[in-house]
C-alpha cells in the first residue's frame, strides 16, 4: 500500500485495496464509489514468482482491466512480462527489504546480535554485572520480534546468563537454532579477553565464520564493519539502518 499511496497521491486518483475496491470502498474519501472503475493499476512493492499478484488480481471484479506494477521486479522466471507489466528496478536475489526483514523466509539462514537487535541495549547503570543487570535480563522490553524461527544468535553476554537469556527468548516466543555466548566468568574477565581478541566484533566474526550464515544483524556500527570485513557477508546495522 505504501508505493500505491504515493502513486495515487501524485496522480490524484482513488486508492483502494483489492477487497475494498470490489466493494467500492476508497481510502481518503467519504462514502463509496457507486460503480468501481473498469481499469486499475495494481501495485505491489516486490514481485518474484507472481503468486501474490495473481491472488490480488483474482479479487477484482470480473471484467476489470488490470495493469500490474511493482517497484522491484521478478528474477526467478524466464518471462517477467507474464507476471508484471511494469517493474521499476531489477533486484536480484536473495533479497530482503526493510519492511519484511522480520518475517523473511530466510530468517533461519541468518545470524543475529542480541542486545540492540532483539532487545534494547542496557544502560551504564544497568550494566553492573549484578542485581541491576539481572533485572535488565529479566524485564528488558523487546526491540524486534522475528515472525519466524531464526538462525544463530551471537552475543557478548556471559555464558552464566544463559538461563535468563533463554527464558526471555521463550517468554517472547522467539525460536532460534543456537545461542552463542562468551565463555568468561565475569564482565571484567570478558573485557580483558576481548582486548586480545580484537574486541567484540573480532570475537563475533570468528564465531559467525564457522556458522555458515549468509547474513548478519548487528547493532554496533563498528562491530558490523568488522564482521562484514572479516567474513565477507552483508551485515545490517540496526542502529544506522544501513549495510556495513
Amino acid at each position: 500500500m505504501l508505493p500505491a499511496s504515493i502513486i495515487a497521491t501524485h496522480l490524484q486518483m482513488p486508492l483502494a485495496d483489492p477487497i475494498g475496491y470490489s466493494k467500492g470502498v476508497i481510502y481518503g474519501r467519504s462514502g463509496k464509489l457507486d460503480v468501481p472503475g473498469r481499469r486499475v493499476l495494481l501495485v505491489d512493492d516486490t514481485v518474484n514468482k507472481g503468486s501474490a499478484m495473481a491472488r490480488a488480481a483474482a479479487l477484482l471484479p470480473r471484467g476489470t482491466a488490470v495493469t500490474r506494477l511493482c517497484v522491484y521486479g521478478p528474477y526467478q522466471v524466464e518471462d517477467p512480462s507474464r507476471i508484471v507489466d511494469i517493474a521499476f528496478e531489477d533486484c536480484r536475489g536473495p533479497r530482503a527489504f526493510g519492511w519484511n526483514l522480520w518475517k523473511h523466509r530466510r530468517l533461519p539462514r541468518w545470524g543475529f546480535d542480541f542486545d540492540g537487535v532483539l532487545c534494547r541495549d542496557n544502560t551504564k547503570e544497568e550494566n553492573d554485572d549484578g542485581p541491576r543487570y539481572a533485572k535488565f535480563l529479566r524485564d528488558v522490553e523487546p526491540l524486534f520480534i522475528p515472525q519466524r524461527p531464526i538462525g544463530h544468535i551471537v552475543t557478548g553476554r556471559l555464558e552464566r546468563y544463559r538461563p535468563e537469556t533463554e527464558a526471555w527468548l521463550a517468554r517472547h516466543g522467539i525460536q532460534f537454532e543456537a545461542l552463542h555466548m562468551t565463555p568468561f566468568r565475569s564482565k571484567a574477565e570478558r573485557m580483558s579477553a576481548m582486548k586480545l581478541a580484537g574486541g567484540r566484533g573480532g570475537w563475533k566474526a570468528r564465531i559467525v565464520k564457522d556458522l555458515d550464515v549468509e547474513f548478519f544483524m548487528e547493532s554496533c556500527p563498528k562491530q558490523a564493519s568488522i564482521i562484514a570485513r572479516e567474513i565477507g557477508i552483508p551485515v545490517w546495522c540496526t542502529r544506522t539502518q544501513a549495510l556495513a
